[in-house]
């Protein structure tokens, strides 16, 4: 096979190259093209020459000191956009050498149109995402300006400012729709001319028959133009008021239902918007009505608590005025009537519910202080164990847990609190449990110190709980579905009220149940008083009544100063160092309340209380445990056995004298 020539070789290597090449004159006109050139500008060799190359270029006045620069250097690099007869472009990147030979130009063009196409697609993103994060900005911006303040007013002007800014316009004016939506009056604006500001304060912008609100209106979108007077859609007024050149109205949506509008103004400027901006100036408007929706339910809530606070005052005082009448009503007739008996029970009946009202009354009344925060506690170290034995006691004077077992289970624990309110808790966690006890049930009060923690219990053998309602027994109202005669009665506050008194004392309480009909727990947890000694009792007044009582106690010092201090309290008391002996005078002299020592020798204290319970005399004693032993297992063989209550000593005398004195 013959060898190609260097020429054949040449035209081979020209005709199979992807990048175009061309070759012109002096005079820029096509000598000669390879076929990636016919195919970039569209035309075949023969049709190419004669023709300038000046035709495929887009027209510039830079042509003719670029062509002098290129044959001056003798070569040149860059881009170009060739235009193609068929009007389609085509960018290229090239390189030129001069006078390669006598008269000719050499160029090397290759097609970068993928390139440039993804460059863009790059420039485009990177624009997109700038202004996503400017759009973000701004919102931020707006966001935090809105958050200090719940001012309508303050709202909507600031929200005006950050238009202003955001899109460099001259003026903004914030505008709010009256009631039946027919126009809309100024509430703010920024950089209202001073010359302007009369008018903008007295001039509403009626939105029915005009045009452009009517369009934002009905569309929820912002309308805007470029030229205000020619412009059909403006209303000719608005414009002889406010002259200026172009505006962009956005409205102000609250769920999507428009109320009101910021018109953004320029004085002299023929502006267009662009996409972005108006979405973004929409947002700024949508946020503003997030938070004007915010406002207005602050405000309704603050208006419903005051009126709630005016309400439940009223309530206060129109029920107390009634409720005084019958108290002293009741009080006259205890002077004054004789002795029959059914007219005492109905003095007791009335004076009974007389209390009742009066409870729930202040329960309501401390509900709505404390949502409010407006109780006030006064601190200071308390024996919890002695206020709960308060509250026994005057459960138990009450006669309202007649037909029911009580067991009261106390270790001295010094807590700082209010100890009146602290009362306040366990009698209504008390009077729940009582409510929810049927006849024949027990109600159990456990007082012990955990750890750090001073903790009470109050166990029933009530209706129980469900479980579905557990998580919502302290929400306020909250009672679990009842018959329809409401026997238990209440408002479903009393726990609610305990649990904000608990917190007030930076404590805790839970409720507990194993299901409907199997009673339920209700638990306090409060901070033990670090380092505070129990306070000296106060001095004891001799008791209404005096009690016959039975002292079983083996240690002589401890059994002599006790029947010392309940004698000067002017009780009757027998005392003994045997459980034997115990029995004995229990049998003899039948007395009231039995103060046993469990630690006994012979027959221990459990063994007494257990032979107690078996006479007539001993069921209807109140039988007290006094005790070292203070665990849990202790606490329950003690109940088992039959005692009332078991007291860990030392036992304070405070709490002794209320467990005597109840009866």
């Amino acid at each position: 096979m013959a060898s190609l020539s260097s020429q054949q070789q040449s035209d081979a290597l020209l005709a199979a190259a992807h990048d175009a090449v061309l070759v012109v004159d002096d005079a820029r006109i096509f000598v000669d093209a390879n076929p990636a050139a016919c195919r970039l500008l569209g035309l075949s060799v023969a049709e190419l020459r004669g023709r300038r190359f000046d035709e495929f270029l887009a027209p510039t006045p830079e042509i003719e000191a670029a062509w002098r620069t290129f044959l001056r250097t003798g070569e040149h690099r860059g881009e170009l956009e060739v235009v193609r007869p068929d009007g389609e472009r085509r960018h290229v990147e090239y390189s030129a050498t001069a006078r390669f030979m006598a008269g000719r130009h050499l160029a090397i063009l290759r097609d970068i149109a993928d390139r440039k196409r993804v460059e863009d697609e790059r420039v485009d993103l990177l624009q997109r995402e700038q202004l996503r994060l400017r759009e973000t900005e701004t919102l931020l911006a707006v966001s935090r300006a809105l958050g200090s303040t719940l001012d309508p007013t303050e709202t909507m002007r600031r929200v005006s400012r950050e238009i202003a800014l955001a899109l460099g316009a001259d003026m903004v004016g914030a505008y709010l729709a009256d009631a039946g939506r027919t126009r809309l009056s100024p509430v703010a604006g920024y950089r209202v001319p001073r010359d302007m500001l009369d008018a903008f304060r007295r001039i509403p912008i009626p939105i029915k028959n005009h045009p452009a609100i009517e369009e934002a209106w009905t569309l929820r979108r912002a309308v805007w133009t470029d030229d205000m007077p020619g412009d059909r859609r403006v209303d000719p007024e608005v414009l002889r008021q406010f002259p200026h050149q172009s505006d962009l109205f956005v409205p102000i949506r609250i769920k999507d239902q428009p109320m009101g509008g910021f018109f953004v103004i320029w004085w002299t400027a023929r502006r267009s918007f662009t996409e972005w901006e108006v979405r973004l100036v929409q947002g700024i408007s949508d946020l503003a009505g997030i938070f004007l929706e915010n406002a207005q339910l602050y405000r309704q809530t603050t208006e419903d608590s005051r009126a709630k606070d005016e309400f439940l005052a009223t309530l206060s005082h129109e029920l107390r005025n009634p409720l005084g009448a019958i108290a002293n009503a009741a009080s006259a007739l205890d002077r004054r009537a004789g002795g029959e008996e059914a007219a005492a029970r109905l003095r007791q009946i009335i004076h009974r519910q007389t209390r009742h009202l009066s409870r729930l009354v202040d329960d309501l009344l401390d509900v709505a202080r404390a949502a409010a925060g407006k109780i006030a506690l006064h601190f200071q170290p308390v024996d919890l164990s002695e206020v709960a034995a308060g509250c026994m006691a005057s459960l138990r004077a009450s006669g309202r847990a007649e037909s029911l077992r009580l067991s009261f289970r106390a270790q001295s624990v010094m807590v700082n609190a209010d100890a009146t309110r602290l009362a306040q808790i366990i009698t209504n966690m008390l009077d729940n449990a009582v409510k929810f006890t049927p006849a024949g049930g027990a109600i159990d009060v456990d007082v012990t110190r955990e750890g750090q923690k001073a903790v009470l219990r109050v166990r029933d053998t009530g209706v129980g709980i469900e479980p579905q309602m557990l998580p919502r027994i302290f929400e306020l109202f909250a009672q679990a579905q009842q018959a329809m005669d409401r026997s238990v009665g209440g408002l479903g506050i009393g726990l609610t009220l305990s649990r904000r008194l608990v917190e007030m004392h930076e404590g805790t309480i839970t409720a507990a149940s194993d299901g409907a009909g199997r009673g339920a727990e209700f638990t306090v947890r409060l901070p033990v008083a670090i380092g505070v000694a129990p306070a000296p009792s106060p001095a004891l007044r001799a008791p209404a009544h005096s009690r016959r009582i039975l002292v079983v106690e083996d240690n002589d010092d401890a059994r002599e100063s006790l029947r010392l201090l309940l004698e000067g309290l002017g009780h009757r008391v027998l005392a003994t160092g045997d459980g034997a002996e115990g029995l004995a005078l229990a049998a003899a002299h039948h007395p009231e309340v039995a103060l046993i020592d469990i630690g006994l020798p012979g027959l221990d204290g459990y063994e007494v209380a257990r032979a107690l319970r078996a006479t007539p005399t001993g069921k209807t004693m109140t039988l007290i445990a006094v005790t070292g032993y203070g665990q849990a297992d202790d606490r329950q063989r003690s109940k088992e056995a039959g005692f009332d209550a078991h007291l860990v000593k030392p036992v304070s005398q405070a709490l002794l004298s209320s467990l005597i004195a109840a009866p």
